[in-house]
């Protein structure tokens, strides 16, 4: 069995038109052999023949009344009355025989010369001759005189018999030449069926022949489409265009690959152009990660700057502190020389310079840390636009991604996550711009404070001959001194509280610039692997050819 299913389709076919064509073959012998048996003059014919012929040898027929004949000799001869009776009896058993079997061909037999002679002529003769015999013979059988018996059979009875016996040959010869011409006919008849049955066979075998030649030519030709078609959709050619004009399963077949070989050309020629569009958001994408990693170097620098210039800030601040207490002492010895009158003027006049000096240097580091403050501001500006600009990338980014759907679904997540560090970023920088101008607004007032420290311990410094006869109004000087140096160590101190701020928001933003670039770094990594994947995605449907 699984020989013959690895056998080919034509195969197949031929071996079933062999198996019709030898059943067609055998089922002629067959009933050609019958018909010989059968046929006139055949050999089963003839053992019919023989055995009618026999019986007829054996038994005298009712129709011929040569019997009865026979019998009138034997009973003209009698002399027992008991042999007589049974003569008799038989004379009448043959005469209803007869009568029997006339009626049956009287009735059965068609008009014609064979009618005529058997029911007419030959019936004739027989009844006379029975008429006789019931008549004429049995009144005077069993008489001691047989010479009457005698006479009557030799003589009426005989030639009744003769007329008889004369009917019954014509009627025998009529049948001879009907039973002949009937052979004839029948040998004929089945010579004629012999031959159509050949010749039926011998069509249906030529048609079975030439329907199983056709179905496999046409099958086969099919299947040779099919295949052709399919061994060019797997060598990457999808231009073939498959005809099938036949509504059997064949072409059903061919129909449905010429469907699969649409689709399959319809689905190759949208790959490559999603494969077109992917490479160019893929080169997109690198493009504006490239300028994403640039721009987040840029930050990297630029929060580098402002940690460097907090530092300084709070260097700075540290400075101002131990410089407003050494002024802060230095207003208290002042304020203790001044009391005890004019015998430390001269240590209070240098004093004064020390304090004229160091109002300057104290003026000289407030704008240096105003300038640095307007830098940073200048700093915060451009964190603000590069974390602005880092966001509408990550929106790009994420656009790009869901155009490329299952394949950007890893970009996605790097492009949210680059947005949430940009957010992150930019809520930082505010911060920082806030406490930035916080510490603006104290070193302003500081620098204000300080320039009108300046004019008046300039002014003190210039009147300072006039110490003797201000004195007092010097020390109300000194005394609201104290209290001015004492906001002004407030000032510094919140300026030195907001230096430390800065400094851990610029932590903060170091990291989320840390933590960008290795965002970046990974969104560089993915578009890679995305161009990559495009790029064997182009490889794989280069080796198909759509048409169109």
């Amino acid at each position: 069995m699984d020989k013959i299913n690895q056998l080919k389709l034509s195969a197949k076919l031929l071996i079933l038109t062999l198996v019709v064509l030898s059943g067609l073959t055998l089922f002629a012998a067959v009933a050609f052999d019958t018909l010989d048996a059968v046929r006139v003059h055949g050999t089963l014919y003839e053992e019919i023949q023989d055995d009618n012929e026999l019986i007829a040898d054996v038994m005298p027929p009712p129709l011929y009344v040569v019997e009865a004949y026979l019998t009138a000799h034997e009973l003209a001869a009698a002399r027992d009355k008991r042999e007589s009776a049974m003569l008799i009896e038989r004379v009448r058993l043959l005469r209803r025989e007869y009568d029997e079997r006339h009626g049956h061909w009287a009735s059965r037999l068609p008009s014609g010369a064979l009618r005529s002679a058997l029911v007419n002529d030959a019936h004739v003769t027989a009844v006379e001759l029975f008429d006789a015999l019931e008549q004429e013979l049995i009144p005077i059988a069993g008489a001691q005189d047989p010479g009457a018996a005698y006479a009557l059979v030799t003589g009426p009875i005989k030639r009744a018999y003769g007329k008889h016996r004369s009917a019954i040959d014509r009627v025998v010869k009529l049948t001879k030449d009907l039973h002949a011409a009937q052979e004839s006919s029948a040998e004929a008849l089945v010579e004629l069926r012999r031959n159509e049955m050949l010749a039926v066979a011998g069509s249906v075998g030529l048609l079975v022949a030439l329907l199983a030649w056709f179905t496999v030519r046409s099958v086969t030709r099919r299947i040779a489409i099919g295949v052709h078609a399919a061994e060019k959709v797997a060598n990457g050619d999808l231009t073939d265009r498959i005809d099938a004009d036949a509504d059997d399963e064949t072409g059903t077949l061919l129909r449905a690959l010429r469907r699969m070989t649409q689709s399959l050309s319809s689905l190759i020629y949208r790959v490559k152009q999603s494969s077109v569009t992917l490479m160019s958001t893929a080169t997109q994408i690198s493009a504006t990660s490239m300028e994403q990693e640039a721009t987040v170097n840029n930050l990297s620098s630029s929060t580098a700057e402002i940690a460097a210039a907090v530092k300084e800030i709070s260097a700075t601040s540290q400075e101002l502190g131990s410089t407003l207490q050494e002024i802060n002492l230095a207003s208290v010895r002042a304020s203790s020389l001044a009391e005890r009158g004019r015998v430390g003027l001269g240590e209070m006049d240098a004093t004064m310079r020390r304090l004229s000096g160091s109002t300057g240097s104290i003026s000289t580091k407030l704008s240096v840390i105003r300038e640095k403050a307007s830098d940073i501001n200048g700093v915060v500006t451009t964190i603000t636009k590069v974390a602005d600009q880092t966001n509408l990338l990550s929106v790009n980014a994420a656009i790009e991604a869901e155009k490329a759907g299952e394949y950007g679904l890893g970009f996605l997540v790097v492009a949210r996550e680059i947005r949430r560090l940009a957010d992150q970023s930019a809520v930082a920088t505010l911060d920082i711009e806030q406490m930035v101008r916080h510490m603006h607004a104290a070193v302003s007032a500081g620098v204000m404070e300080m320039d009108k420290f300046a004019d008046e311990v300039r002014g003190s410094v210039s009147t300072v001959a006039d110490i003797n006869g201000q004195l007092g109004e010097i020390i109300e000087e000194v005394q609201r001194l104290g209290g001015r140096i004492e906001s002004v160590s407030e000032g510094m101190s919140s300026q030195a509280q907001g230096a430390a701020q800065i400094s851990e928001a610029m932590s903060r933003l170091t990291e989320s610039a840390r933590q960008t670039a290795s965002s970046v770094k990974e969104f560089n990594s993915a578009t890679h692997s995305l161009r990559e994947a495009v790029s064997g995605l182009k490889e794989e449907i280069s080796s198909f050819t759509v048409a169109g």
